[in-house]
């Protein structure tokens, strides 16, 4: 099998207590069935505290979250008891992965990391420059695919490597690097680009347009919410949108290097989903509205605080990520884009 992933992948450390948001809260977690198991025969005093916080609906475990919307298991110091009482070990599935994701396509496996860990999102937006891509083999042989469903596979694969090739040069703007990537689709899907973009909605999307769809979307979050209907009365304020070309002008620079690179980010994850979806114009969707909406969440926070630096690209990015990635749902929603 051939493993594809980011050379920042092998720098990441989880920095456990000291992570400005911890990812043992807002989130359910997950339990994987021979962990359960595991969780179901420790004895003592902590083994019932593991059974009494279990719950099982049908084939499923999971830890339910407290009031205060924390994993039981996290304690007043941000560390985890399971890891404290009984070692690394015996993390279940989700917490060992965390923030790491895998996709395996016949004998192709990619794997990232998300932006929704601060401490990753540190380490591509202040340590990476340039995103590097491992190549390595192992003799794991994948599930065999048909010839069409590889020849498709090497197509993608192509075609995100050009896109991402064109996002990292630093000659042009973002802006003019995306309708690049937008022509390059066209190009591979036999359209011409601009009668293609005719069709897309997305591209003619008000921000408040936007906005509404995300609003629309599942949240686990209720400081997401407030930001949401922050960024929609902005959108409705014709005197504070028209500082968005003072924001754009004043941090042209770190946007089109922000801004750039989360696509890279985007394009790596998304475009193989095309295998699934059955249609790219899905993934250049998700990717255009999320680039989209994270400009505007960057303009909101210039807005209200007056500067902007790098720790407000690493929170934007954090905190869309964690409401939008993480839910398959809404995923699927940003990507529909007609009906």
């Amino acid at each position: 099998m051939i493993l594809e992933y980011p050379e920042y992948y092998e720098r990441f450390r989880c920095i456990g207590g000291d992570c400005p948001d911890t990812c043992c809260a807002g989130w359910e977690v997950d339990v994987d069935s021979e962990s359960a198991k595991y969780y179901k025969s420790v004895d003592g005093e902590f083994g019932k505290r593991l059974k009494d916080h279990i719950c099982e609906e049908g084939e499923d475990c999971y830890f339910p979250l407290t009031k205060d919307k924390r994993c039981p298991f996290l304690n007043k110091e941000n560390l985890c008891d399971i890891f404290i009482n009984l070692g690394e070990e015996s993390l279940c599935q989700t917490c060992t992965e965390y923030p790491r994701y895998f996709i395996d396509i016949g004998n192709y496996e990619q794997t990232d990391m998300s932006l929704s860990c601060m401490e990753l999102g540190r380490i591509f937006y202040t340590e990476t420059p340039v995103i590097e891509y491992v190549r390595s083999e192992n003799p794991v042989e994948g599930e065999p695919l048909t010839e069409e469903d590889q020849d498709t596979l090497v197509e993608i694969l192509s075609l995100r490597n050009k896109c991402i090739s064109l996002l990292q040069d630093t000659d042009h703007s973002f802006n003019d690097k995306l309708r690049e990537v937008r022509a390059l689709v066209s190009y591979a899907e036999g359209e011409d680009p601009g009668e293609k973009d005719k069709s897309r909605i997305f591209l003619q999307e008000s921000f408040k347009e936007l906005i509404i769809l995300f609003e629309s979307l599942d949240s686990i979050n209720d400081e997401w919410s407030e930001k949401l209907s922050y960024y929609k009365e902005l959108s409705e304020n014709p005197s504070k949108l028209d500082r968005i070309t003072e924001f754009t002008s004043l941090y042209s620079e770190k946007l089109d290097e922000w801004i750039s690179k989360t696509g890279v980010y985007f394009v790596f994850r998304y475009f193989i989903d095309t295998l699934t979806d059955g249609d790219i114009e899905n993934e250049l969707c998700f990717v255009h509205r999320s680039l989209r909406l994270i400009f505007f969440m960057l303009f909101a926070e210039w807005l209200s605080k007056g500067k902007l630096d790098v720790s407000d690209m690493i929170y934007v990015a954090h905190l869309y990520s964690k409401e939008v990635e993480h839910d398959d749902g809404n995923v699927g929603r940003i990507k529909k884009f007609s009906d």
